[in-house]
């Protein structure tokens, strides 16, 4: 079994080594005795989210030799929490944005989304298993 750790530094100031060696830093608003230091734990997961689904995307648009023609690519959620505690996502909407250099590759850039979503990211699996109204959508600008 794989582990992990994290360790208390002062206020709601959090430190760790990740297991792929980097160091993250989490905190929390001044309000409720932060120093606002580093990112909310809660909000990682929705950034978690988009970077596990995109390097799975690029790296299928790679393979399938269509990523010469990707111009640009960026991923934006809205979403919405529940009202009362513990006031986890309710809902997520996850957008993948592509700019292509000409024709863009629809049929292509569909099957890598889709991989992404049902077969190789796990972020999108736990999430999909929560998250009563998960789903995404592919624009093309």
């Amino acid at each position: 079994m794989a582990k992990a750790e994290m360790n208390w530094y002062s206020g709601m100031l959090f430190f760790s080594k990740t297991t792929s060696g980097h160091d993250l830093v989490i905190d929390a608003a001044e309000v409720v005795g932060g120093k606002d230091a580093g990112p909310r734990p809660k909000e990682l997961i929705l950034y978690s989210l988009m970077g596990c689904t995109g390097m799975d995307v690029v790296s299928l648009l790679r393979k399938m030799r269509v990523i010469e023609n990707l111009e640009s690519f960026k991923m934006e959620i809205e979403y919405e929490n529940a009202q009362e505690h513990p006031k986890v996502y309710t809902k997520i909407h996850l957008k993948y944005i592509f700019k292509f250099n000409g024709e863009p590759p629809k049929d292509k850039v569909e099957k890598a989304v889709n991989l992404s979503q049902e077969r190789y990211c796990a972020v999108s699996a736990m999430l999909r298993q929560v998250v009563p109204d998960f789903k995404h959508e592919i624009v093309y600008l």
